[in-house]
C-alpha cells in the first residue's frame, strides 16, 4: 500500500500511450473449451457424489497461507523489486498453472507493462481465470486481487514487504487454489489477478484497467486486500476493515454471512476516509465497477524492514482469506450481482467502529506517542459519535464532521 503523503504520478507520465489495446480476441474460444471440460467433470462429479462421495468445500488453510508469506518475504526475493519482482511474478503463475487455470493475457499468464524508454519493461501484472458453467452468465467477470511488488532494497537495506502486500498475495492464491478445487465450480468468470508497480503510483492496475483483456461493462465486483495481516496501529485486534459498501450496499449481507464464526471482526467503513486512493481499487472505482477493498491498516512494521513474515498474525490472515474466499464464492454462484449505486449509502454502523477505533488507540497512546492536542480531538470526535449511536441516526453534516475528524487524526497518528 503506497503512503498516503507520497507524491502521485500519472499513468501518462509513466506509460507510453502508443501501446495498442490488446483486444479479447481469443478468450471466448479458450473459455468454450474450458466449459466443455468442466461438463464432462460435472457429470463425473455428479457421480460420484450419488456414490457416496461428498468433499467439503476447500478453504484457506494458515500453513499455506505462512508458506507463500515466508517465501515471498524471503531475501532471496529482494524485496520483489526488479529481478526479485520478476521471481515473484514467476512464483504466481507457477502456482496459477499448478492450479490448472486458464492463461488470461491472450495465451500467456502475464501483461507487459512498458518502460519510459522504447523496449523496456516496467513491470508485469499475472493473472488467470476460472470459467464459469452458466450460459446465462458466461459473459460476466469477477476480479479477485492483490498486489505482489514492494520496495526493494534501499541503501543496502531489504523491505520485505510481509504484510505489504505478501499478505494479500498469499490470500490471493489460497483463494484460487480453493476456486480450482470446489466440486461445483462457478457460474461466472473468475479472474484472480497479481498487480505489479501498486507502489509506484498503481500502475500496475492503472494499465490493465486500459488494456483489458475483457470489457470492463462486463466486470460485475472487484476484489482486492493490502495489508491483511496485522492491526491498525498495531493494536486494533481482532479488526479488518472493509470499504466500497457504501456504492454496493447489497454486499453488506454477504460479507457479514462470510464472516460469521471467523476470529475476526469486520469493520465497514466509507471509502472517503481516505485522502487518496490507497490502493488498486483506485481504478475500477474511478470506472464505477463495484468493489471491495480489505485491510488491516497501517502498523508499526509499515514500509519498514521490519515488515517480515515472522511478525505477521496468521490465524487472523486465514480468517480474513476464507471471508474473502466465502464472498467470492457467494459473487461467483448467485443469480444476481449488485449494481453500482451512484448515491453512497453510510450506515450509522459505521460509525460504532469508528468509534470503537479511537477507544483503543486512546487507550495506547503512550505507546502509540499520540499527541496531547490529537488526544484532544479523539475525545471530542468520540462525545460526537457517541450521540450520534445514541440516536441512531447522521445527518450528512454530522458524518462530514465525523470524517474530516477521523482523517485528521489518523494523518497525526500514523
Amino acid at each position: 500500500m503506497p503512503h498516503v503523503s507520497r507524491p502521485r504520478r500519472t499513468a501518462g507520465d509513466f506509460f507510453p500511450r502508443s501501446v495498442p489495446r490488446r483486444r479479447p480476441a481469443r478468450i471466448a474460444g479458450r473459455i468454450m473449451k474450458v466449459r466443455a471440460l468442466r461438463v464432462g467433470l460435472a457429470v463425473l462429479i455428479v457421480a460420484a457424489s450419488a456414490a457416496g462421495a461428498q468433499a467439503s468445500p476447500p478453504e484457506p488453510e494458515v500453513g499455506r497461507l505462512r508458506a507463500h508469506v515466508a517465501t515471498l518475504a524471503a531475501p532471496e526475493y529482494g524485496g520483489r523489486r526488479g529481478e526479485g519482482g520478476r521471481k515473484a511474478a514467476a512464483y504466481i503463475e507457477a502456482a496459477f498453472r499448478s492450479y490448472g487455470l486458464e492463461p488470461l493475457f491472450d495465451g500467456q499468464f502475464t501483461q507487459e507493462i512498458p518502460g519510459p524508454q522504447p523496449g523496456s519493461v516496467a513491470g508485469r501484472n499475472v493473472g488467470a481465470y476460472l470459467a464459469g458453467s452458466d450460459p446465462e452468465r458466461r459473459d460476466e467477470w469477477i476480479i479477485v486481487s492483490a498486489h505482489f511488488d514492494h520496495l526493494g532494497v534501499i541503501n543496502g537495506v531489504l523491505y520485505p514487504g510481509a504484510d505489504d502486500d505478501a499478505s494479500g498475495v498469499a490470500m490471493l492464491l489460497e483463494v484460487a487454489r480453493c476456486l480450482s478445487r470446489q466440486p461445483e465450480g462457478v457460474r461466472r468468470n473468475v479472474i484472480v489477478l497479481a498487480f505489479d508497480l501498486e507502489e509506484l503510483g498503481l500502475f500496475g492496475s492503472r494499465w490493465f484497467v486500459e488494456h483489458s483483456p475483457v470489457p470492463l461493462d462486463q466486470v460485475r465486483l472487484f476484489i482486492t486486500a493490502d495489508m491483511i495481516g496485522r492491526a491498525l496501529g498495531g493494536v486494533c485486534e481482532p479488526l479488518a476493515f472493509v470499504m466500497g459498501t457504501e456504492n454496493a450496499p447489497a454486499l453488506r449481507p454477504w460479507i457479514e454471512a462470510a464472516a460469521q464464526g471467523r476470529d475476526v471482526r469486520i469493520g465497514l467503513l466509507g471509502t472517503d476516509l481516505l485522502l487518496v486512493d490507497r490502493s488498486d481499487y483506485g481504478p475500477f472505482r474511478a470506472r464505477k465497477i463495484p468493489y471491495l477493498f480489505f485491510s488491516t491498516g497501517e502498523n508499526p512494521h509499515y514500509h519498514r524492514p521490519s515488515d517480515t513474515a515472522d511478525t505477521i498474525n496468521y490465524p487472523k490472515l486465514e480468517a480474513i482469506s476464507r471471508v474473502i474466499y466465502g464472498v467470492v464464492r457467494r459473487a461467483a454462484s448467485a443469480d444476481a450481482l449488485p449494481n453500482w449505486s451512484p448515491e453512497p449509502d453510510h450506515p450509522v454502523a459505521e460509525v460504532a467502529i469508528l468509534r470503537d477505533v479511537l477507544r483503543t488507540l486512546l487507550d495506547h497512546r503512550e505507546g502509540l506517542q499520540i499527541k496531547p492536542g490529537t488526544q484532544f480531538l479523539m475525545r471530542n470526535t468520540l462525545r460526537s459519535a457517541e450521540a450520534v449511536l445514541k440516536r441512531g441516526a447522521m445527518t450528512s453534516t454530522e458524518r462530514s464532521v465525523l470524517l474530516r475528524a477521523a482523517q485528521i487524526i489518523m494523518f497525526s497518528i500514523f
